[in-house]
């Protein structure tokens, strides 16, 4: 007798198998090619490089990520999408960009970088074209040599403010003597760059030319002479003889004391009391016996300004001063006659000429 052989599923269409094994393949086909082409979005290697991220410098973008077939570069200023695995680019303006990677479609990372517009360099600087020399009344060429510059601010040592916003400007300058200039550009106050320029007085011409026809070359001795005649008496013999009292010699005690002289003090003495003078810690009174009792003898300010002693004391008093030079002129006996000092005032944190 022979056994029945029962079918596996005998109601089962064997389409459906056969549906089923396609779908099996078409899976395990996907499933090697996602695999052969995973990219592990952690550990993603990709670097940006520059030499300095300043704007119009070339910036390079490279990605070595394993399994990368394709490459989206986003650099963040509104620029075309690059499709490259090693690109370059260079930034217009300054700021801060993210820079996105988008690997096989579906990796995203992201970079932040900050352009500037200064380069970091150590000592770069602008450069201020201008004369070293310079005439007062007259106008005065100035001009910049700076890659990348949007703005200028030019200050000429007269005002203590910004004097002009152009790269290229012209300056009329009022007063004589050495001028410091300076220039920030894009706003880097810690690159600002300073160059000291000598004014000097307008020179006056004169109006008329000396011509020699028309010059009066000096008389002989001869036209100036008196004439000769009989020898007269002096009429100072007759006007002596009326004198009551001759003048009374000088005792030998007062003669002492004249030539008796005051403490002798140096430039650098003379400085220090000033600057405690500044400081409100001493007073005109503390110079009496070096000025011999004289509060009203001249100072040359600056090479500018004449004023009496005791206003100067008034002037620099409660203000930090810095004294770039001093001459005191004394007489025979050190009693100070006259003092020509140049300094400087602190004002908005910086050193300028009152």
């Amino acid at each position: 007798m022979k056994k029945k052989r029962i079918a596996f599923l005998p109601d089962i269409d064997p389409k459906i198998y056969l549906s089923f094994g396609l779908i099996f393949i078409l899976s395990l086909i996907f499933f090697l090619y996602q695999y052969f082409r995973h990219v592990d979005c952690e550990n993603a290697n990709f670097y940006i490089h520059a030499e300095e991220y300043i704007v119009n410098k070339i910036v390079e973008f490279n990605d070595n990520t394993k399994g990368a077939t394709s490459w989206e570069w986003d650099f963040g200023d509104s620029t075309e999408i690059d499709r490259r695995q090693r690109t370059i680019h260079y930034y217009k303006r300054p700021g801060e960009y993210i820079v996105k990677l988008k690997i096989n479609g579906n990796c995203i990372h992201e970079k932040l970088i900050t352009i500037t517009s200064i380069s970091q360099q150590t000592g770069y600087l602008p450069i201020i074209i201008s004369p070293d020399v310079a005439t007062v009344g007259e106008a005065v060429h100035f001009n910049a040599e700076k890659d990348g510059g949007e703005s200028w601010e030019w200050s000429f040592g007269e005002t203590g403010n910004t004097d002009a916003l152009e790269k290229s400007t012209l300056y009329h300058f009022k007063t004589t003597g050495d001028k410091k200039i300076t220039l920030i550009v894009n706003g880097d106050v810690e690159h600002t760059a300073i160059k000291t320029i000598y004014v000097a007085p307008k020179v006056i011409k004169a109006k008329q030319k000396i011509d020699i026809k028309s010059y009066e070359f000096e008389k002989s001795h001869s036209s100036f002479s008196l004439p000769q005649g009989e020898a007269q008496k002096d009429p100072l013999v007759d006007m002596l003889q009326y004198i009551p009292v001759s003048p009374k010699a000088k005792l030998k005690k007062d003669s002492v004391v004249s030539d008796n002289k005051i403490p002798e003090i140096s430039n650098e003495q003379f400085q220090i009391l000033l600057n405690q003078v500044a400081a409100q810690t001493k007073t005109k009174d503390d110079f009496k016996e070096y000025l011999c009792d004289k509060y009203n003898i001249p100072v040359v300010v600056n090479d500018e300004n004449l004023i009496p002693f005791d206003q100067f004391c008034q002037k620099i008093s409660g203000k930090k001063i810095k004294i770039t030079a001093l001459r005191l002129s004394k007489d025979s006996k050190n009693c100070i006659q006259n003092i020509n000092i140049h300094y400087k005032i602190k004002k908005w944190m910086m050193w300028m000429e009152e």
